[in-house]
C-alpha cells in the first residue's frame, strides 16, 4: 500500500504544467535583471498560451511584478526638496570670525 502511495506521488510531482514552468522561467528571469529594461525584456517571454488560472500561477505573477517594481524602483530619479537634500546634502555654511 506505502509503495503505491509512493508511485502516485511520484507521478503527480512529475505531472507539472508546462504553462506554470515557463512562468517560473520567466518570474527567474525578470528576478535576475539588474536594470528595467532587461525586466521588460524578460516580461515579453510571458507564455501567451493558456496557463491555468490558480493559487500558484497567480503567487508567480506576483512575485514577478515585485521584482519588476524593484527595478523600476531603483531607476526612479530623485526629485522634490526632500529627496535633493538626501541625495546631495549641502555643504556648511562657515561662520563669520568674531570681532
Amino acid at each position: 500500500m506505502v509503495s503505491r502511495l509512493v508511485l502516485v506521488l511520484a507521478l503527480l510531482a512529475g505531472c507539472r504544467d508546462p504553462g506554470i514552468t515557463e512562468l517560473e522561467g520567466v518570474r527567474d528571469a525578470v528576478c535576475a535583471c539588474k536594470t528595467a529594461a532587461c525586466g521588460q525584456i524578460a516580461m515579453k517571454r510571458v507564455p501567451t498560451a493558456e496557463v491555468p488560472n490558480n493559487h500558484r500561477s497567480q503567487t508567480i505573477a506576483r512575485e514577478m511584478m515585485d521584482c519588476l517594481a524593484k527595478l523600476y524602483e531603483a531607476e526612479r530619479p530623485v526629485t522634490g526638496p526632500d529627496d535633493e537634500a538626501v541625495a546631495a546634502p549641502t555643504p556648511p555654511v562657515p561662520t563669520p570670525p568674531a570681532p
